[in-house]
């Protein structure tokens, strides 16, 4: 595949959803093709190219990871060590069984609750304490349950280790051991002291796809509320992630919890995906108004970047992925699957009951051949694809289902994931606690 067929392939793909700038690069023996498509903002009409940076979201977890393996390989750190051990702040709670391999692997136990995860509006401060101060709140909460759980709370307090082991801010610290050694130049924070010439975000309207403000949270930044990238750059650092044997360990299964629609394994800050003529490695960024896909292709020498302005970008990854996959490395792309199969499931009454965080509650109920759910957020129908997947809104690109895992010898589930993010049951009380996702 030349420039002109990527571009002609991206334009094609990216024409039949709402949105309005995409860039996508390859990465292959070293060599690097990209094209771009599109408008960095509709109101403004400037053109994407390789230079535009994007909000790769929760793919700074990714480097967050790479960061910490790197202070590892330095001898500054081990991924053994209790978190509490480099956090004094955190001494005497969760944070002193916590490893910081458990943290990148998403099992510390680290405390769920919606507030601690998505509590941006109430934690926007942007001087360099920031992040210490989320993290040190968050020491004496109570921890979470044993079972696989994607923690924004728990990239955040990695983030703040590189601040302790490094006697830098993260953002520093990120630059000092990653981004400048890996040539990253366009790399930038938004929490910074000037403005970062950036995409806008778009979310889709009726009345076709509207600029929104950017989400950005000094105290979530490890989390991904502040990096912004380019296409290049991304794939500056996928072609570190080939070339340092020391990193290959990342890619490691720690949890093969499979959530449909977003991985099938997970590693420590990467994500596996067992599609045909496979793995592949990789993670994805969702943040307002902007997607993010990377792929690791090791076995070919290859990667994957795509960056997206809109909230629809996730539709546009899985078109654009199926073809070029196939037609560049013969790789078959997982179809996703949103068909209903009723009686899939079997019986329904497994399913039912209260699944919760202490600020978050989902009730779920039989209804028919599916599950009513419902929470503070409303009710929605959710009808069984397979024994552990139920389809929710099939034209949602991000969060079309849920997923229910940790099944007991009774076949009842203990964990519902919704997205990524795992509510432990805690109605009725049958059953031994779950073990595993």
């Amino acid at each position: 595949m030349d420039a002109g067929e990527l571009a002609s392939l991206l334009r094609d793909h990216a024409l039949r959803y709402p949105v309005p700038g995409a860039a996508v690069g390859i990465l292959r023996d070293g060599a690097t093709l990209t094209a771009c498509y599109g408008v960095a903002d509709v109101a403004t009409g400037e053109p994407v190219t390789d230079e535009t940076r994007f909000s790769p979201g929760s793919l700074t977890k990714s480097m967050v990871a790479t960061t910490i393996a790197r202070l590892a390989d330095a001898g500054r750190l081990s991924l053994e060590d209790p978190v509490a051990a480099h956090l004094p702040d955190m001494r005497g709670g969760w944070a002193e069984t916590a490893t910081l391999r458990s943290l990148l692997a998403n099992d510390a136990r680290a405390p769920r609750s919606t507030d601690l995860e998505f509590g941006f509006a109430g934690r926007n401060q942007a001087d360099d304490d920031a992040l210490a101060r989320f993290v040190a709140g968050a020491a004496s909460e109570p921890p979470s349950g044993p079972t696989w759980s994607y923690s924004n709370l728990g990239w955040c307090v990695l983030g703040r280790v590189i601040e302790s082991v490094t006697d830098a801010t993260w953002e520093d610290a990120t630059r000092m051991h990653l981004l400048d050694p890996a040539g990253m130049r366009e790399t930038a924070f938004a929490t910074g002291a000037g403005p970062v010439r950036r995409a806008t975000g778009h979310a889709v309207t009726p009345d076709g796809p509207a600029p929104i403000e950017p989400l950005v949270s000094r105290a979530y930044g490890p989390a991904g509320t502040s990096l912004v990238s380019t296409v290049p750059d991304l794939l500056r650092f996928c072609r570190l992630h080939l070339e340092d044997a020391s990193l290959a360990p990342l890619r490691q299964a720690h949890s093969h919890v499979r959530i449909h629609a977003w991985l099938d394994a997970w590693c420590l800050g990467w994500a596996r995906f067992d599609w045909e003529g496979g793995p592949v490695w990789g993670w994805d960024g969702m943040i307002s108004g902007e997607r993010s896909v990377l792929r690791l292709l090791p076995g070919h020498g290859a990667a994957v970047v795509l960056l997206t302005n809109s909230d629809a970008g996730r539709a546009l990854y899985r078109s654009l992925l199926t073809d070029l996959m196939d037609a560049v490395f013969g790789i078959e792309v997982t179809p996703l699957c949103l068909e209903p199969a009723p009686g899939a499931a079997g019986d329904l009454s497994r399913f039912t009951g209260v699944y919760a965080w202490p600020d978050h509650r989902v009730q779920v109920d039989e209804a028919g051949d599916g599950l009513r759910m419902e929470s503070e957020d409303g009710a929605w129908t959710a009808r069984p694809i397979d024994g552990r997947t139920f389809l929710v809104d099939a034209a949602d690109p991000d969060t079309p289902t849920v997923t229910f895992a940790a099944f007991d010898a009774a076949g009842r589930p203990r964990v519902l994931y919704e997205m990524l993010w795992g509510l432990p049951r805690v109605a009725p009380d049958e059953g031994s606690p779950p073990t595993a996702a």
